[in-house]
């Protein structure tokens, strides 16, 4: 075996499980989750209490946060027309280093929710697998706690 074979890229590690699970007579169900909506949709309450609950922010720090994700409006302008400003209560604002570190403290429950539901994860970005190994007299089972785990995700 060559040295780079054991290289591999984000999402390798899901991959070579569904295999080896293969290899051993087991079935993969997998579900692919687009979170790229996360971005459109992210609360900004929920984002805020995130990085105070589970990363510690506290005082200025968190004020700053708040401060960047509050007040923000956008228009368009094309030629000579203008549209009416659009205040944003919902989002997490893309374009700068800040935009993937809180899509990522967002998203970080969902490692909590694959675990309490017995299920794998990958991530990579907005690239989302879930997805556990059953030997076929448990499809149905398996099936069943993937759901149960989506359902959390959507909550």
């Amino acid at each position: 075996m060559h040295e780079r074979e054991n290289e591999g890229t984000p999402g390798d590690c899901g991959r070579r499980s569904r295999v080896f699970a293969a290899d051993g007579g087991q079935m993969s169900a997998l579900c692919l989750l687009d979170l790229t909506a996360a971005f459109h949709i992210a609360d900004h309450e929920l984002l805020l209490h995130r990085l105070e609950r589970q990363f510690g922010l506290r005082g200025i720090m968190l004020v700053w946060f708040r401060s960047y994700l509050s007040s923000r409006s956008f228009h368009v302008v094309f030629c000579i027309c203008t549209s009416s400003i659009i205040y944003i209560i919902c989002c997490i604002p893309q374009g700068s280093v800040l935009g993937p570190l809180l899509f990522i403290t967002y998203t970080a429950e969902l490692e909590a929710v694959a675990e309490r539901h017995g299920v794998f994860l990958d991530v990579f970005a907005d690239d989302t697998q879930i997805y556990l190994h059953c030997h076929q007299v448990d499809t149905a089972s398996a099936a069943a706690q993937l759901e149960c785990c989506i359902i959390d995700v959507g909550h």
